[in-house]
């Protein structure tokens, strides 16, 4: 996989970073579901749930992997699109697709400065919340995060997957 010039080979590549940047996107939003209910309208009524919290870690490690922070999945995918436009021959593109990266980064990490709390009187914890229990979302966003985090044990497979979908 160290020249891309197949048709194939990228449409592949671009596919599967969609399908884990879309995986992030489901997770976040079905936690953030979740929390409609608890007069969380703002990110900064976030950081009332406390760094300790289900809803807290879930977020955070579903915005790292769409910020592309080394050890989750995102980072891989994006690596894949750097090589792509690299071994393209796609120079102006690889520097914009960097900038846009750091861009990225910087505000997902602000995002995530939000859900950890600075002082810890008003933080409410999970188990305090009155929040109403679904089993399908936490099948869901736990199986999310699993693949999130792990998800470059898989890479291959989705490779696979993918390419006998797209033939």
């Amino acid at each position: 996989m160290v020249w891309l010039n197949e048709f194939n080979d990228v449409i592949l590549l671009l596919w599967s970073y969609m399908f884990i940047y879309n995986l992030a996107l489901f997770v976040i939003f079905t936690t953030l579901f979740q929390l409609t209910s608890n007069k969380v309208s703002t990110l900064y009524a976030l950081s009332d749930l406390g760094a300790t919290g289900t809803f807290t870690k879930i977020l955070v490690a579903s915005l790292f992997s769409m910020a592309g922070v080394p050890p989750f999945w995102g980072f891989f995918s994006k690596i894949f699109i750097f090589l792509l436009l690299f071994n393209s021959n796609f120079f102006i593109f690889f520097i914009f697709f960097f900038i846009l990266l750091l861009t990225g980064l910087y505000f997902y990490i602000q995002n995530v400065r939000f859900l950890n709390p600075t002082s810890s009187t008003n933080v409410v914890y999970v188990s305090e919340l009155n929040t109403r229990r679904v089993p399908v979302f936490y099948y869901l966003t736990y199986t999310g995060v699993f693949f999130l985090t792990l998800g470059f044990f898989f890479t291959e497979d989705l490779f696979l997957i993918l390419s006998w979908t797209l033939v």
